[in-house]
């Protein structure tokens, strides 16, 4: 995220609930939940930022639903090479009052479910391969 390395932040303000947006600014999720990694030396690193399906009940103590769903996304796209709904901590490009990403939403496991709607729902209505205005 830095070439001056690791930051110090308190992640529960500066992470949670943020809107997550693509390298062109598109909104791309939210994050939900966060993976920890606690170092020999006691320093706590996040590795990851969850959103998406079930990501958001397991952090409000629903995880046995939380999971579900997480397995179901999995079963429903298999070609993500992460799991459903984790971003690793190393696709961030910038902080602020939302988590900027230096990905293309396409690419993110958390685009598959508005990926899997276009495809299968909005793309079958008539009138729905063109532009509106052009």
């Amino acid at each position: 995220m830095s070439e001056d390395g690791p930051r110090v932040v308190h992640a529960g303000l500066a992470l949670l609930d943020r809107q997550l947006l693509d390298r062109d600014g598109f909104a791309c999720g939210k994050v939900d939940d966060l993976e920890l990694d606690e170092r020999e030396d006691g320093t706590v690193l996040v590795t990851a930022i969850l959103c998406g399906p079930g990501a958001l009940l397991e952090r409000v103590g629903r995880a046995r639903l939380g999971g579900w769903l997480r397995r179901f996304a999995a079963s429903m796209y298999p070609w993500s090479a992460e799991a459903p709904g984790r971003v690793p901590f190393e696709r961030v490009s910038r902080l602020s009052n939302h988590v900027e990403l230096d990905v293309h939403h396409e690419e993110l496991a958390t685009f598959a479910g508005e990926r899997w709607v276009r495809d299968h729902l909005v793309g079958r209505i008539p009138g729905s391969g063109h532009r509106a205005g052009g």
